[in-house]
C-alpha cells in the first residue's frame, strides 16, 4: 500500500514539471492540489493534478477508524462423555470491527471544461479488502475443546480455548464511480467538493485465523451476519472535501 501511494504521488507530481513546455499551447497538468476529506470511507486525504482541462487525477489514501458494533451468534460443538457423544449449542455476543486502510486513484471528468465544477468520477480503491473483522469467545467452547460459530451462510472454527477469529473480505481492487461538484485542484486557493459514489466489492467471501471455513447447508443463514453479506456487494461512497492548490 505504502509503495502504491507513493508511486502515485510521484507520478502526480513529475507531470507538472514535464508538462511546462506545454503549458502554454495546452496548459495541461501546470498546478498541484492537496485536500482533506471526510465520509463514509473515513477520513482521508489526496493529492492531485489537471490531466486536461477536461480531466483531473487523484490519487489519496482515507482511513476508517475502527468503529465496533456486537452481533449475536451460535456457537456450536461435540463432546464425548462415556462413549456417547453428544452436542452443545451456547449463544456467543461476537464482536465486529470496521476499521480500515485504503488506497485510491480516480479521475474526475469534467464534461462541461472549465464553464462548470459538475464532474463524473471513475476509478478504484486498492487495498483494505477486509471489510470486517469478527472475534469472540465462547466459555462453553472452552470447555469442550472447541467448536464453530456461524457467520452467514458458513462456519468459521472455535479454537480450543474458546476463541473465535475471522471476518469478511472483499476485492482487493475496487472499481470506483460517482458523481460531484468541485475541484481536487481548484482554480482558487481553496475549494469546497462534494461527491457522490458506489465501490463496488464484489463477492464477500469468509475467511478466518484458526482452522478453515465450512459451508452450511443450502438455504441456512445467520440473519445477523447474512444481512452484513448481502449489503456490501456495493458499498455507498459520500464525501465532503475541502481542497487547496499548491502552486
Amino acid at each position: 500500500m505504502k509503495r502504491f501511494f507513493t508511486s502515485c504521488m510521484l507520478a502526480l507530481a513529475a507531470l507538472s514539471p514535464l508538462s511546462m513546455s506545454a503549458q502554454t499551447n495546452f496548459g495541461i497538468a501546470n498546478h498541484l492540489g492537496v485536500d482533506v476529506n471526510v465520509g463514509t470511507t473515513g477520513v482521508g486525504f489526496e493529492v492531485s493534478t489537471p490531466i486536461t482541462q477536461f480531466i483531473q487525477a487523484r490519487a489519496g489514501l482515507s482511513y476508517m477508524p475502527g468503529f465496533s458494533f456486537n452481533v449475536s451468534t451460535d456457537v456450536t460443538g461435540s463432546y464425548t462423555y462415556e462413549g456417547q457423544k453428544y452436542e452443545y449449542v451456547d449463544n456467543i455476543d461476537a464482536k465486529g470491527d470496521l476499521s480500515r486502510l485504503q488506497g485510491s486513484l480516480i479521475f474526475n471528468v469534467y464534461p462541461f471544461g472549465k464553464r462548470s465544477s459538475f464532474f463524473v468520477a471513475a476509478g478504484g480503491y486498492f487495498g483494505g479488502e477486509t471489510l470486517v473483522k469478527v472475534k469472540g469467545h465462547s466459555a462453553e467452547a472452552a470447555k469442550f475443546g472447541g467448536g464453530e460459530i456461524e457467520i452467514g451462510d458458513y462456519k468459521i472454527p472455535v479454537d480450543k480455548d474458546g476463541n473465535a477469529k475471522g471476518g469478511i473480505k472483499v476485492d482487493s481492487f475496487r472499481p470506483y464511480f460517482g458523481i460531484g461538484t468541485g475541484r481536487p485542484c481548484p482554480k482558487g486557493r481553496l475549494n469546497f467538493m462534494w461527491e457522490l459514489g458506489v465501490q463496488i466489492h464484489g463477492k464477500p467471501s469468509i475467511y478466518t485465523d484458526y482452522g478453515e471455513v465450512l459451508n452450511l447447508p443450502e438455504g441456512y443463514n445467520d440473519d445477523d451476519f447474512q444481512e452484513i453479506m448481502d449489503n456490501v456487494k456495493i458499498y455507498p461512497v459520500l464525501r465532503f472535501t475541502i481542497s487547496g492548490r499548491i502552486f
